[in-house]
């Protein structure tokens, strides 16, 4: 009697364990559903499917060239939006080129934007170290200017200098920005020092 009570109370705790698992895995499905759900929301399926096709062939071309991470994500995002709209112009003879591109664009903007905004930032400070450099507000901010010009073309040909020993062609090409930061400094010191000449004849 203890055998059949121990075996049917064995019975009902497998159930309750199975019953428990059934309803794990339904939450975990619906957990799941209401994921995708929330993402088709936020994000447009086309552009999930996009990402999620690029990763693989991205992982291959990595693994190939390493060395270039943000190239070869281009060219997997761009070749499964090529794919994709092969795809649709096989099934729908419509090409979709608008709705592809934009779906691209929206994969790729994110990953140059830091890449366009430190080049901005770059030519802003060229153009800032070159308009201080050209109109100076005193003697002591163009001397510096220009030797830090002069110390930085000094130290690109000593640099080229060793590594060549001496002995070689230097291209010479690749002092030209350097020497011309070198000529913008000395036109903003000349320009300092006929400030004086010129308002003395303003003034007579």
């Amino acid at each position: 009697m203890n055998q059949i009570t121990q075996f049917f109370s064995n019975l009902k705790a497998d159930f309750d364990r199975l019953n428990q698992s059934v309803d794990d895995l339904v939450r975990t499905y619906k957990a799941i559903v209401h994921f995708l759900d929330l993402i088709s929301n936020l994000f447009p399926i086309d552009l999930v499917l996009v990402l999620i096709l690029s990763l693989p062939l991205l992982y291959v071309i990595n693994t190939l060239s390493p060395s270039t991470p943000r190239v070869n994500y281009t060219i997997s995002v761009v070749f499964i939006s090529g794919l994709r709209s092969f795809l649709s112009h096989t099934i729908s003879e419509s090409w979709e080129i608008f709705a592809v591109t934009k779906t691209a664009l929206t994969l790729l903007l994110p990953a140059y934007f830091l890449v366009t905004l430190k080049f901005g930032f770059s030519l802003f400070r060229k153009y800032s170290i070159k308009k201080k450099a050209l109109s100076p507000g005193h003697l002591e901010s163009s001397y510096i200017s220009l030797q830090k010009a002069y110390h930085d073309l000094s130290a690109e040909i000593y640099s080229e200098l060793g590594k060549k020993e001496g002995k070689g062609f230097v291209d010479g090409e690749k002092f030209l920005p350097k020497i011309q930061d070198l000529e913008t400094s000395i036109s903003g010191l000349k320009t300092l020092i006929k400030k004086p000449e010129n308002s003395t004849q303003s003034s007579e």
